[in-house]
């Protein structure tokens, strides 16, 4: 039998990379180890989550200046987190695969003997495709050359860690092809689960956007296509622009702001359809879930939503722009599309897919022999039980589930 642990960066909140760890979790009953686990951030009971430098981030005197994430961007956090990952819980070493979530998990260093399946998400955007927009923002001539360096570094050390990898595994087509080409690896294609109570109840005559109320989901721009438009709009979710489309929406009756919508099922449910505009999305969860829904999807022409969306059959594609998105409700009309189609274009991303596929990721990189790598063979007994106590054949011996070492 292969013993198996999930080794995640960071649980900042719950997000998509989370969800993810939680259900790769329950789906290998394996238990979850990270750096911390952010105040205020529910876990759910059925799974083990061990923090093992939960007081280093959460604790004074250094939590002021690593607790400061700046949605993932603060150099101090992440550089502490991907040195605390190298050697992380000394526990994994007795697991016969460690599945990587994350991409700061890839700085682990496993033993000789261990197996390492990573899932990345994305291989770090900044890095790499998103490189020259995020350095636009650094123009002052030192500002800038300190930028580039900080990313060179980065950039080698990423590279580096790919050494330890035995077997890649993306979240879609589309960042299958971005480790193609910047790891030269090849990768194995494991959609996410869609989870939720996701059906279809009708047509209540308004379209809806949803998700984390931020700059690169474009939000604002769907608003100010329909502020041209007789729809209506219906925009769920929260976020660092808030305020600014709530004072937009309060000038025009045809859209409204409901903020965090907690049953975003029924909200789509009774939708026309949903209308997402997100900036090269490496998968895009609410394009799944729509499609489980069995509504259509009109998507920007853009990262892995121009994937999802097949024009005639499963939505409508646009243009990052005003004024395509406008064309786009105005050619829409919901009679040319078939719930019962789209809801089975959708089943790549049902949730026993998604277990079997994971399964036999794991199983087929356990087969294999691992890639070849310095370090000591490791200690097969060691195991964690639900309570976060060590095993071995002697039988159990305390441990806390919170370290700090």
């Amino acid at each position: 039998m292969t013993d198996v642990a999930i080794l995640h960066d960071r649980f900042p909140g719950i997000g998509g990379g989370e969800e993810f760890a939680i259900e790769a979790a329950r789906v290998l009953d394996a238990p979850i180890y990270t750096t911390y686990v952010a105040e205020g951030t529910t876990l759910p009971d059925d799974v083990v989550v061990i923090p093992f430098r939960q007081a280093k981030y959460t604790s004074l005197p250094w939590r002021p200046f690593l607790e400061w994430k700046n949605e993932g961007m603060n150099p101090l956090e992440t550089l502490n987190v991907a040195l605390d990952l190298t050697d992380a819980h000394p526990d994994l070493a007795g697991y016969d695969v460690v599945l990587e979530s994350a991409p700061l998990s890839k700085n682990y260093v496993p033993t000789t003997g261990q197996r390492i399946v990573h899932y990345p998400h994305s291989p770090p955007r900044w890095l790499y495709d998103l490189y020259r927009d995020r350095l636009s923002s650094f123009r002052k001539p030192f500002v800038e050359a300190g930028v580039k360096a900080y990313a060179k570094g980065w950039r080698a050390l990423d590279k580096e860690a790919n050494d330890y990898v035995d077997r890649f595994v993306a979240n879609s087509d589309l960042v299958r092809d971005r480790i193609r080409r910047f790891y030269d690896r090849d990768a194995d294609v494991v959609y996410p689960p869609v989870t939720g109570d996701w059906r279809n109840e009708g047509d209540d005559g308004y379209f809806v956007t949803w998700s984390r109320l931020a700059p690169e989901k474009r939000i604002d721009l769907i608003a100010k296509a329909f502020a041209g438009l007789d729809e209506r709009l219906v925009i769920a979710g929260d976020g660092q622009q808030r305020e600014y489309l709530e004072q937009f929406a309060a000038t025009y009756d045809n859209i409204e702001l409901r903020g965090y919508v907690d049953d975003i099922e029924s909200l789509v449910a009774r939708a026309t359809a949903v209308v997402y505009a997100p900036k090269q999305e490496d998968f895009g969860l609410v394009g799944a879930e729509t499609m489980m829904a069995g509504k259509p999807l009109l998507g920007v022409d853009e990262g892995f939503t121009r994937y999802q969306v097949q024009s005639g059959r499963t939505g409508l594609l646009f243009d990052p722009t005003v004024t395509s998105i406008r064309d786009a409700v105005r050619r829409f009309d919901p009679d040319d599309f078939d719930p019962v189609v789209i809801r089975e274009e959708a089943r790549k991303y049902e949730y026993d897919r998604f277990a079997e596929d994971l399964r036999s990721v794991v199983a087929k990189t356990a087969s294999v022999e691992p890639r070849s790598r310095p370090g000591e063979d490791r200690d097969r007994s060691r195991r964690v039980d639900a309570e976060g106590r060590r095993t071995d054949e002697t039988g159990p011996t305390s441990i806390e589930g919170v370290t700090d070492e």
